[in-house]
């Protein structure tokens, strides 16, 4: 095997030199790292990194101890916690125990042994903890051990509360004889859940029994519940395996009914027909253990950013994240003949919207006929809808709230629990200008959105590129936090002004249609904390913080691939092919980078704020059309399409639906991580000049003239002084 003094020998350096590049250290030239990685790639050599962590000290490994890893609950845990940790260069060592006291406490020494960070285990031990030694790094996942060491963590959901909750929609379902099937019932899970669980059994008279079984003979406690002479009117399973046990069982008794099965379950998208799902977010668990182990002094986080309760008040060493519960039962009893008209914009969101529409129509009878625009034809028709129309629901862009809101749409009854509970579910750090007009509610957040900065994450970490970046311009290469530093970068990526850049494109520019070259634009204008109104409220371009914004943007314009784009899906789409370095667009246009199959960026994608700090907002707000007849049709529609399950699918289909919840899957996260801090990025968001003395003034209109100027600078066609001329004019004749 090669040796790092081989490598020395090999590239003509000093042994420091590549030692202090393949630990990714010191002061090396761009030249000595191309030698050193070059020469190591030749002679095949690998990186031993236990050794290297032992070195720098940082031995980046977790070991996770488990039941198993075939139980969904487990396999969600290790997904939320491996999802996390893979990111910060952590190593898991998995261990499962099939619920055996013996190989638990082989794991823990192993664990113990290796010198872990951190051990995560489901203990299934009863009684002695001695060999945890004092509880340094061990964190205790779902089940709560009665003597909890010293330095440990317990984080878990309410197990009582779920139990409560289920054996009161037991009570409110008329059950009379529940079956329990659980693991062993004196794991902490399971003897809060059925001890809360039969406490409210037995104050309204019900009958029940508790079959507690390991893994292995679960099987058999179900043919006990299905052959048993006790007539059951309902199973409460403890887990999706408890559920698939019963079917299978009942496989062999298909004369007999089958109990309503009442079942904790991890969190899915699907709705599951004939069950009684009550969901607790495994991914979240393992996603929160994740966070715990980088950041173990952090007291419990704010509950609008990430689910946690506070400590218990008996033990500050246990956490409890929510339950999900039962999702909200929304619907009416299906009714025939039902339908809605619903004209919306034609783009991801209706597409994933399209999708799922037919499950809407058998759970209410409600059939949806959802008419796509282009972004100018919708326009047209919002516009022609001030006046009676055919549709119930209509989704407009935000930044035609203020001129078409309110002749378009029904103000939102406050009386209605339903709309109160539509507004509960939207992000709390949006702007009103998506639903409010005179702090009246007209409509609803939609597939609402943000201008966000997307960069290659594999070309920014690279030793080399770093390198290389720093000899050119003495600074470190990093997201940048400037337009200036915008085009330095950009201009770096782009192979005509650096023959060494990895990418033939340092950034991209969207500028086919008016309105895309307005957004593209403004947040350079925006971020030299200047106005387009004068002291007297008159629009004035004409100035030289506008030449400047301008000449920025044609820096970055010389860094693309010169594409006349017509939406930012297409300009997204061109990113997602590997050409290019950087890509500022709005947020709900990303997912197109992952959902593109020729895509080669996945799992190379970071993100930041966009340079300057001054993002657009954008997306749609959708209300009900003041023409309409069927309110309560529409507020069905609405509250299904905001619930949690569809914003969700929708979301993974590439679209998205404005729900605060959805950051607690964990799946989604994985596939588009700038959504866990939505509520944050929306913070400094901004779309409409304002001003007191121009009440003419129309933001819409605004955006085309100058996109127009924008467009015709861009193209070559004009020179900037001579576009601003006409655009100027313009504004004085729409805005006086």
């Amino acid at each position: 095997m090669p040796t790092i003094k081989d490598i020395a020998v090999k590239a003509g350096v000093s042994h420091g030199t590549v030692s202090n590049v393949l630990n990714k250290r010191g002061n090396v030239s761009a030249e000595k790292i191309q030698l050193v990685e070059q020469a190591a790639r030749e002679l095949g050599y690998k990186v031993n990194m236990p050794a290297q962590q032992l070195r720098t000290g940082t031995a980046r490994k977790v070991c996770v101890i488990l039941p198993g890893i075939s139980p969904e609950r487990y396999n969600d845990l290790y997904f939320g916690l491996e999802q996390y940790l893979r990111d910060q260069d952590f190593t898991i060592e998995l261990i499962c125990t099939n619920n055996l006291e013996y190989y638990e406490e082989a794991a823990v020494k192993k664990a113990l042994s290796i010198n872990s960070m951190a051990i995560v285990i489901v203990s299934s031990v009863l009684k002695n903890y001695r060999a945890f030694g004092d509880g340094a790094g061990l964190i205790f996942a779902e089940r709560i051990p009665r003597r909890i060491p010293v330095q440990s963590l317990c984080v878990t959901f309410d197990f009582s509360r779920a139990g409560r909750e289920i054996a009161l929609k037991c009570v409110r379902d008329n059950r009379k004889n529940i079956a329990f099937l659980c693991e062993n019932s004196r794991y902490s899970d399971s003897r809060d859940f059925l001890g809360s669980a039969s406490t409210v059994l037995e104050e309204w008279g019900c009958s029940y029994r508790i079959l507690p079984g390991n893994d292995g003979i679960q099987i058999s406690k179900a043919f006990d519940i299905l052959m048993s002479k006790e007539d059951f009117d309902a199973v409460v399973a403890m887990s999706r395996e408890d559920i698939i046990h019963l079917y299978q069982a009942h496989g062999y008794h298909r004369g007999k009914p089958l109990p309503a099965i009442y079942s904790l379950t991890g969190k899915g998208l699907g709705r599951d027909l004939g069950l009684f799902c009550y969901e607790l977010n495994y991914k979240l668990l393992g996603h929160t253990i994740a966070k715990k182990i980088l950041h173990p002094h952090d007291g419990p986080e704010p509950s609008s950013s990430l689910p946690l309760l506070e400590a218990d008040k008996k033990d500050s060493r246990i956490l409890y994240l929510e339950n999900d519960g039962f999702s909200p039962s929304v619907f009416s009893a299906p009714k025939k003949n039902r339908s809605l008209n619903f004209l919306t914009i034609q783009n991801l969101t209706s597409r994933a919207i399209g999708q799922v529409l037919e499950a809407f129509a058998e759970e209410t009878g409600i059939h949806v006929n959802m008419i796509e625009m282009s972004y100018d034809e919708l326009y047209k028709m919002a516009q022609a809808s001030t006046s009676n129309c055919p549709y119930d629901l209509i989704r407009i862009d935000m930044a035609w709230m203020a001129e078409l809101g309110e002749t378009i749409f029904a103000p939102l009854p406050e009386s209605d629990d339903r709309v109160t509970w539509l507004k509960g579910q939207m992000i709390p750090t949006l702007s009103l200008n998506y639903s409010n007009i005179n702090q009246i509610t007209y409509a609803l957040p939609l597939d609402v959105c943000i201008q966000m900065l997307f960069y290659r994450r594999d070309l920014f970490e690279d030793e080399l590129v770093k390198r290389e970046f720093f000899e050119l311009y003495r600074r470190r290469l990093e997201p940048p936090k400037s337009f200036d530093e915008f085009n330095e970068v950009a201009a770096f990526f782009t192979r005509s002004q650096n023959e060494k850049s990895r990418t033939r494109y340092g950034a991209t520019a969207t500028y086919g249609r008016t309105f895309l070259a307005s957004c593209d634009f403004l947040p350079r204008f925006r971020a030299m904390e200047t106005s387009i109104f004068d002291k007297n409220g008159r629009v004035n371009i004409q100035t030289p913080h506008m030449r400047k914004a301008i000449q920025s943007y044609l820096d970055t314009c010389r860094c693309t691939d010169g594409g006349i784009y017509q939406w930012w899906r297409d300009v997204t789409h061109q990113f997602s092919e590997g050409n290019t370095a950087m890509h500022i667009v709005f947020s709900n246009y990303a997912s197109e980078m992952l959902h593109n199959p020729e895509s080669k960026v996945v799992g190379k994608i970071a993100y930041s704020p966009v340079p300057g700090g001054q993002p657009l907002t954008g997306g749609g707000s959708i209300g009900i059309s003041r023409y309409s007849s069927k309110y309560e049709e529409s507020i069905e529609f609405l509250t299904w399409l905001y619930s949690r399950k569809t914003a969700e699918t929708v979301t993974y289909l590439g679209g998205y639906i404005c729900n605060r919840e959805i950051h607690k899957d964990i799946g989604l996260l994985g596939l588009y991580p700038w959504l866990e801090d939505m509520e944050g990025v929306f913070k400094p968001g901004w779309r409409f000049y304002t001003h007191e003395k121009n009440p003419a003034f129309n933001e819409f209109i605004f955006e085309d003239i100058l996109g127009k100027a924008l467009r015709s600078i861009a193209s070559g066609i004009e020179d900037v002084d001579s576009a601003l001329k006409k655009a100027q004019a313009e504004c004085l004749e729409a805005f006086s």
